[in-house]
């Protein structure tokens, strides 16, 4: 019984604060001692001969609520986009061919979590950075 009210003792003060806590591997040298109100969404896209221009659509949220971030044609990847922190996006790249588009549509939660173990000092990480709309193999 004293395990389960220990147990149930933890919970609540790990829900009851605002602050999320970043328990992984952390690099203190990529941490950010001010919480970031911005970070940079990595996106990762197939740029090749064949698809040297990939239009690109990013979202607050999902795709299908169509609350368009930007619109924009990368050349290179990854592409970059400096966007606010704790939010939820997701990315549509168009591929073109001369006998098709394909769509390649990918989605995630851009968090700044706080890192009080791991460093000298309490600071800050970006967590889920990175989404991936490049093309499998058989569409290249």
């Amino acid at each position: 019984m004293k395990s389960i009210l220990f147990l149930a003792l933890i919970l609540c003060t790990l829900t009851s604060c605002d602050e999320k806590i970043f328990t992984g591997n952390v690099n203190c040298d990529e941490c950010y001692v001010e919480k970031p109100g911005n970070a940079d969404l990595v996106i990762d896209l197939t740029i090749n001969n064949k698809f040297s221009a990939v239009p690109v659509t990013v979202y607050y949220g999902d795709a299908e609520d169509n609350r368009i971030v930007v619109i924009d044609t990368a050349y290179t990847t990854p592409y970059y986009l400096y966007v606010p922190v704790d939010r939820k996006y997701s990315v549509k790249a168009e591929y073109r061919t001369d006998k098709e588009v394909i769509n390649a549509v990918d989605g995630t939660n851009l968090r700044v979590l706080s890192v009080t173990d791991a460093c000298d000092v309490t600071c800050y990480v970006i967590e889920n950075e990175k989404m991936d709309v490049r093309l499998k193999r058989e569409f290249r």
